[in-house]
């Protein structure tokens, strides 16, 4: 029995056209919060963050597609926690996943645990600038990436939209 493998790096998939999607300018963080937020590159650089260099877009299908330009990027928790999640009991960060969307709609998935409770957590991150500039215009206003994922790719969301909390039960 063979299992197809489907991530954003696989270069066989179907295409389908569609017009050309409009460059998002800003980030929301909303869902399962008390205060959404919707930040521009600028809110992003005022915040501290990290300059992130050598990131390999790994994927399962096929390998590396090539290390990245150093880039600009602040720590995903670090935006979540500005948004103040609306937890109502001590234990509620065990119910609440993290869905960020980019571009298309792709979508990549994570758990409170992982980016508030495990090593993994301090390398998913939102980057906004290369080489003190705006990221490409292919890349999109913002790219939130994994560093410490084994494929690093089916999680690299190129032209972040928003990110929503969720509340899973």
């Amino acid at each position: 029995m063979s299992i197809a493998i489907i991530d954003s790096c696989a270069t066989d998939a179907p295409a389908t056209p569609a017009a050309p999607e409009a460059l998002a300018t800003t980030l929301r963080i909303e869902g399962w919060v008390r205060k959404p937020l919707e930040l521009d590159a600028a809110a992003l650089d005022a915040m501290d963050g990290t300059l992130v260099q050598d990131f390999d877009v790994i994927c399962t299908w096929d390998g590396s597609h090539g290390v990245l330009p150093p880039v600009r990027a602040v720590f995903l928790g670090d935006l979540i926690m500005r948004a103040h999640p609306a937890f109502e009991q001590r234990v509620d960060y065990k119910r609440t996943a993290l869905v960020a969307e980019g571009r298309g709609g792709y979508r990549a998935l994570y758990s409170w645990g992982e980016v508030f409770n495990s090593p993994l957590g301090r390398g998913i991150v939102v980057a906004y600038a290369q080489d003190g500039s705006a990221l490409p215009l292919d890349k999109g206003t913002f790219v939130l990436f994994s560093r410490h994922d084994v494929a690093t790719g089916p999680r690299y969301v190129q032209g972040l939209r928003r990110i929503e909390l969720v509340k899973v039960w």
